[in-house]
């Protein structure tokens, strides 16, 4: 861990960063506390980690112009709240300015950084690329500064979609974070809503709203979910799948079971896969024959996504059955489009089945999701 100046030490937190007018890139409200952090060779790149309150943890990587630069920022506030004249600036090159409002910035690090100029100051520019935040690039990294074609039109811009919370139906053991959820509607006849009461527990219901069954026999799915996070990529979790589906007789009497189930994820919101064990509790107690499922998500583009869940079943007649299809995703609002398979280990050729589309959902997204 290195330390940027002994005036906030190896630790800057929220009331530190608006007192000395750090990272401007972050949001004071989003912002919890940030380090700088380097490994032991002494020409290894220097990382500013910084917790958010959402939950994530960000990194972002500093020359050591741009450390030095954070350094007499901070000694220059000090200077200016102790009522003394701030230190003389350090003598720099700076890059020429250009008048060009779209520019392209070619960095010592060969990173190049290509956006509308917000503003100049000193010692940085202020950029806005087409599909990211802002960005803000110290002049003293500066290569190459030269006016650039300004695109026609805005790319997409790059949303999650319930921070990797589920697939299609099955659970992930990623979490919705804190104060984020979604209202959901499956197939025309199924609605739902999810809700994450804390970044490690979250609970979803579904029910089904079919005119020719009383309320008591309606579908109803309840999903209370406990999860943590081991490391950036590693999450484990449990939870209970609570299910009421009408039999498919004249009467539709309704078939009560739970199912517990454990699970672990490794990836990321927008690239995950899962592998979870399920038994199934009933009446006469716990199903001894376990129930495996496993899937994942891949972002494919800007806005899509391939998703896959699967079961393998091991009973009496074994298999493999599943959805798999495509998410869509917007600020609020995401489309997913899914089929159906069954892969006997036995009959294949009677009994295999492939159908698209069997599921549709349209999902509205708010809280955190949806900034």
């Amino acid at each position: 861990m290195l330390t940027v100046s002994p005036i906030v030490g190896p630790v800057i937190d929220q009331k530190e960063k608006a007192t000395y007018g750090l990272f401007p890139y972050y949001s004071a409200d989003n912002f919890v506390e940030a380090r700088f952090e380097q490994h032991l060779s002494p020409d290894s790149t220097i990382q500013l980690r910084a917790l958010l309150r959402d939950g994530r943890t960000v990194e972002r990587t500093f020359t050591p112009a741009a450390f030095a630069t954070v350094r007499t920022t901070i000694e220059a506030r000090q200077q200016e709240l102790a009522g003394l004249p701030p230190p003389p600036a350090p003598k720099t090159r700076m890059p020429p300015f250009l008048t060009s409002r779209w520019l392209r910035a070619e960095l010592r690090s060969g990173v190049i950084v290509e956006g509308e100029l917000l503003a100049r100051y000193r010692t940085q520019l202020e950029l806005l690329p087409l599909d990211s935040g802002l960005v803000v690039v110290e002049r003293a990294d500066i290569v190459r500064l030269e006016p650039a074609p300004r695109p026609q039109h805005r790319a997409t811009t790059h949303f999650d979609v319930g921070n990797g919370h589920r697939l299609f139906l099955l659970p992930t053991a990623r979490n919705l974070r804190r104060g984020e959820g979604y209202f959901q509607q499956t197939d025309g006849g199924l609605y739902g809503a999810s809700y994450g009461f804390t970044n490690n527990f979250s609970v979803g219901v579904l029910v089904s709203v079919l005119p020719f069954l009383p309320l008591r026999n309606q579908v109803l799915l309840v999903t209370p979910k406990l999860s943590t996070k081991l490391s950036e990529k590693w999450h484990v979790g449990g939870g209970v799948l609570y299910t009421r589906l009408p039999k498919l007789d004249p009467e539709f009497k309704p078939v009560r079971t739970g199912i517990g189930y454990g699970i672990v994820t490794y990836g990321s919101a927008d690239n995950n896969v899962s592998v979870g064990l399920g038994y199934a509790i009933n009446k006469t107690g716990i199903d001894k024959t376990p129930v495996l499922h496993y899937g994942g998500q891949r972002r494919i583009s800007r806005g899509w996504s391939v998703v896959s869940e699967n079961f393998l079943l091991i009973n009496d007649e074994p298999g493999t059955l599943g959805l798999f299809g495509a998410r869509h995703a917007g600020r609020r609002f995401s489309l997913g489009l899914g089929g159906i398979y069954l892969l006997p280990f036995t009959n294949f050729k009677e009994d295999a089945f492939v159908g698209f589309p069997i599921y549709v959902d349209v999902v509205y997204r708010f809280g955190k999701g949806s900034r």
